[in-house]
């Protein structure tokens, strides 16, 4: 004979009424419970001392009533996580943004890490302005760095208004002075040629030949690169194709020495501050809701 037994986790007793709007739902009170933080805390609160038999949530006439930012939508989404979530399809763009934000709200930490690793697959493409968007409103730390950086990287007429409506005007005046004086950096460094304080012995003419042709090798090597429209090196890959090239009137020795000296020295570090000093500014928005 079989014998039957009660599944761990998924035997549910008992039930509570909710609605949002107009809608009523009838949802059980040990999963609420049990994902959401939230959620417990409230069912461990005793009766009011005024209406010791009143239990709110259990019949039609007295429903928990759940405002903002619940929606009929965004809690049908919810629900889908509880339980389709093990499904291999997964729900639209718009549904999963709900199930990250009703996540985070309820601290349903399984169902926001859920949202969270949906929305970085690949196949979603989320645009680095709607990835910062969410990441500032619902504290995703690794997205801001990364997302923050995309923009940065992305000229400034190639950002498009719908990237301006998902950030804000505030967050878009970071980024833009970010880029601005990481542009200005970049033409102050390719406008003026390290000065080589140091020679090989064998450079017979160090003053003159030498610095000259390294110079016009910087303008004309590292500095396209660096300075290239479409696709810029950073200035680390920038050197390194520097580093490689054969200058003509420059010894083997002194190239190596002079960019040695760049890297020992962090001639370039200048611009990751300029990067760090903007995540910084950026980061006072965490928790906020930017854009429109």
């Amino acid at each position: 004979m079989t014998v039957i037994t009660r599944h761990s986790e998924f035997y549910l007793e008992d039930a509570m009424l909710t609605y949002i709007t107009s809608i009523l739902y009838k949802l059980h009170i040990s999963l609420l419970r049990k994902f959401s933080v939230v959620f417990k805390d409230m069912f461990s609160m005793p009766p009011s001392s005024s209406q010791p038999n009143h239990h709110e949530g259990m019949s039609d006439e007295s429903p928990v009533k759940l405002g903002l930012p619940f929606t009929v939508k965004k809690m049908d989404y919810l629900l889908w996580w509880f339980m389709c979530r093990y499904s291999s399809n997964l729900p639209p763009l718009e549904g999963l943004v709900s199930i990250l934000e009703l996540g985070t709200f309820l601290q349903i930490d399984v169902a926001r890490s859920f949202a969270i690793q949906a929305l970085s697959t690949d196949s979603l493409n989320l645009s680095p302005a709607r990835q910062l968007s969410l990441a500032l409103r619902f504290r995703i730390s690794d997205w801001i760095e990364l997302a923050f950086k995309a923009l940065v990287a992305t000229p400034a007429h190639r950002l498009s208004l719908e990237d301006a409506s998902f950030l804000g005007l505030t967050i878009m005046h970071i980024i833009h002075s970010t880029q601005s004086e990481i542009r200005h950096l970049l033409l102050v460094l390719a406008y003026n040629p390290l000065k080589m304080d140091k020679h090989d012995v064998l450079c017979k003419r160090p003053a003159l030949g030498c610095q000259a042709s390294w110079e016009a090798a910087w303008w004309d090597g590292f500095a396209r690169h660096y300075l290239h429209p479409d696709h810029p090196c950073t200035p680390l890959e920038a050197l390194a194709k520097f580093e490689s090239a054969n200058i003509a009137g420059v010894t083997t020795a002194c190239r190596l020495q002079a960019v040695e000296f760049i890297r020992d020295h962090g001639v370039f570090d200048r611009e990751y501050g300029i990067l760090e000093e903007g995540l910084k500014l950026l980061k006072k928005f965490e928790g906020t809701v930017v854009g429109v």
